[in-house]
């Protein structure tokens, strides 16, 4: 099985995931559904998945929906604190430039959670458009362009006279235009990770709170994970999907293929009785090298400008924002929202977002095993999807 057929399968057809890792599918029951295969005495599953996350969420729920015994483990839990998709909001969007494939994902994400989050019974994707200010075509928004036409994804280009009179919360400044996708949108990131973890547990899916490293192994095989209690895991296969604790895990392999910058996020409460800086009356935006979304839920206006992108260790960072990236995103707000100058500032956090070197997801087998499968790192084209960017994976 090729990275691709794992990409498609994974979010698309779990079951032809598990036969393409040597598992065969899950037994038919009379109705016809696929029976769930409940793990052995022994407790060893089909799969392991390390790190839960919203790839590895989402791949231990598609392969437990498909009948397979599956393991989730994180070491800090789904939606916790130090996790690239841990904060409580972060964007989809449609646009990646020349990577026409993301786009078509992100399509089908879109669809994904809305049906989800009605069988779940709760509200975790929030439509508000986004808007992004440019000062000229550049290569990826052009090419952006060429793939919304193709896709058929509604989109305008606006003067900023249009600007203005749509959104006369931000100001202009040295733009060109306005670049606006009606049909994008803000995840409740953190609670979405925690979301599809719950739906893993209740169809039986294993949930473990452990770190683990790789275990034993014989020839090509990997046969089980070490846990730090001096326990094991036991699987047939395993899928490493996490992050920026990747390199750290496989430093060897992916020491130098994977970094992950420091990001600071800000949140500004908005105006009393004012309601045009909350969703559905402000979309998310990208503008003088920063991006942010409206308030959802009141939760607050939020920014993300670039200060500091140091390269962090996930696991020892700290989280404390520093008095000028303070300072540097209280200017931002006057001169790009003025209505919020004087607002206060109601929540900050520090996190990490994830780069590869050649700005592509890394999915792929391990070297050294046939049974090991690494997946995970979004894109660094799509840094504008959060600082601690939302996975557009439930699309596979």
């Amino acid at each position: 099985m090729d990275r691709r057929d794992f990409l498609k399968a994974a979010g698309i057809n779990a079951g032809a995931l598990a036969v393409g890792m040597g598992l065969g599918a899950a037994p038919v029951a009379a109705n016809g559904q696929r029976a769930a295969r409940a793990n052995p005495a022994g407790g060893a599953s089909d799969i392991a998945v390390v790190g839960a996350g919203a790839f590895g969420g989402w791949t231990a729920l598609y392969l437990r929906e498909q009948g397979h015994a599956v393991a989730l483990v994180d070491q800090y839990g789904a939606g916790n604190a130090l996790a690239s998709s841990g904060g409580e909001s972060r964007q989809i969007r449609a646009g990646y430039g020349e990577r026409e494939l993301y786009t078509r994902w992100v399509l089908q994400a879109f669809e994904r959670w809305e049906a989800r989050q009605a069988e779940w019974g709760r509200k975790l994707f929030y439509r508000t458009g986004q808007l992004s200010l440019a000062d000229a075509w550049s290569t990826s928004l052009a090419s952006t362009r060429g793939s919304f036409d193709r896709l058929q994804v509604p989109y305008e280009v606006l003067d900023l006279d249009e600007v203005r009179r749509r959104f006369p919360q931000i100001a202009t400044h040295d733009a060109a235009f306005g670049f606006y996708t009606p049909t994008t949108g803000v995840l409740k990131a953190r609670e979405g990770c925690v979301a599809v973890a719950d739906a893993f547990a209740r169809q039986g899916g294993t949930v473990l709170d452990a770190r683990v490293e790789p275990g034993r192994r014989r020839g090509r095989t990997l046969l089980e994970l070490k846990r730090a209690d001096g326990g094991t895991v036991q699987a047939s296969q395993f899928v490493f999907a996490l992050g920026p604790w990747l390199p750290k895990v496989f430093p060897a392999l992916l020491g130098r293929k994977i970094q992950s910058p420091r990001r600071a996020v800000f949140f500004v409460a908005t105006p009393p009785g004012d309601n045009s800086y909350s969703y559905p009356n402000f979309p998310t935006w990208s503008a003088g090298g920063a991006y942010g979304f409206p308030s959802v839920e009141g939760r607050g206006f939020k920014l993300a400008p670039r200060i500091d992108e140091v390269l962090v260790d996930p696991d020892t960072q700290d989280r404390h924002v520093k008095p000028h990236e303070l300072a540097a995103a209280r200017e931002f707000v006057a001169r790009w929202f003025p209505g919020l100058r004087d607002q206060p500032l109601v929540d900050a956090r520090i996190c990490q977002y994830e780069n590869s070197v050649d700005s592509n997801l890394i999915v792929d087998r391990h070297p050294e095993f046939d049974n090991v499968w690494v997946v995970g790192v979004a894109p660094a084209t799509a840094t504008s999807t959060g600082s601690c960017l939302a996975s557009t994976w439930p699309t596979g």
